[in-house]
């Protein structure tokens, strides 16, 4: 281990998830049920008050509105949380340390917290590397600047049953940069579960945090269509799941985009397969239906009234 980068237990307390405990046990060769239980005594008191999961929005839900008006809907909702998108016109990797810190300022007027940010950077896209390294370094900044510690990334480019031995070198390779760079800095890199990459299948997406063997490459867990059972993706997934997308099958965006409570995944279950492992992050409405802004915002109220209702 490097000079510059910190002791895996040092920084499992620095970053304050006490359910990442579970995959230090995993990278030492215990199974997830030896880590689980290991971690037990460590999540038992923060899950005995819990009375469910924080509430977020992803600002792309309303990609089309100013990232101002977005945190005050948001805000005006009742939730307790943001995902700032890490795209034009919300906040891309281009916004400097001054407007970085004017959302964060907006985010505290408003009682709202950055419950990660949404960036772009994905392992094992071929970009060059030096390239590759500005992009993630300013993430993680982006990532603190706004008072959070977990950096929404991506991992390949195609689905995992795909992906070839040079595939794996490449996200390994850059993982194992990323983690290096997250540890140092004291956040935390979680990959979207999504189609076209190395997470379609939850065994594979644990596959590519074993191999890079850092406590700092996490998973935001979201069900994928008909890729796997939501529920056994989200057992597989559980140990390293830091927060999670909550669109039900079928989603997308638009108008026909299902309603969480209406959709054929039940997330009062994922809930209860994701907190015996330690879990204290966010679930978060990434897409709501509607045509219109007004119908979108009455979808939005209906999904934030599904969410709050998990305990």
């Amino acid at each position: 281990m490097s000079r510059d980068r910190m002791d895996r237990r040092d920084f499992l307390g620095r970053i304050g998830f006490s359910g990442l405990a579970l995959s230090l046990g995993a990278a030492c060769g215990k199974s997830g049920e030896e880590a689980a239980a290991e971690a037990g005594s460590a999540a038992g008191a923060a899950m005995a008050a819990d009375s469910g999961p924080q509430v977020a929005l992803c600002t792309i839900a309303f990609q089309e509105r100013p990232l101002d008006e977005v945190l005050q809907l948001a805000a005006s909702t009742g939730f307790e949380g943001v995902e700032p998108w890490g795209k034009p016109e919300h906040l891309p990797l281009t916004r400097s340390d001054e407007e970085v810190r004017a959302v964060k300022a907006r985010l505290d007027e408003l009682g709202l917290k950055a419950s990660h940010y949404g960036s772009y950077i994905r392992l094992g896209d071929g970009q060059a590397a030096e390239e590759k390294n500005r992009d993630m370094d300013r993430a993680i900044q982006i990532t603190g600047l706004l008072g959070t510690n977990i950096c929404r990334i991506w991992a390949g480019l195609k689905n995992s049953e795909l992906l070839g031995d040079q595939d794996w070198e490449m996200m390994v390779e850059d993982g194992k940069r990323f983690c290096s760079r997250a540890e140092t800095a004291g956040a935390v890199l979680a990959i979207e579960m999504h189609g076209n990459s190395v997470t379609n299948k939850a065994a594979a997406a644990v596959e590519l945090i074993e191999r890079v063997g850092s406590p700092a490459l996490r998973l935001n867990y979201q069900v994928l269509g008909n890729s796997e059972d939501p529920y056994e993706r989200a057992t597989t997934a559980g140990p390293y799941a830091v927060m999670v997308h909550a669109q039900n099958e079928g989603g997308g965006g638009g108008e026909n985009q299902p309603m969480i409570c209406e959709g054929t995944v039940d997330f009062q279950k994922i809930y209860d397969i994701l907190k015996p492992f330690g879990f204290q992050g966010y679930f978060e409405v990434e897409f709501v239906r509607g045509k219109t802004y007004e119908e979108k915002v009455e979808s939005l109220k209906k999904d934030f009234a599904c969410l709050k209702a998990i305990s």
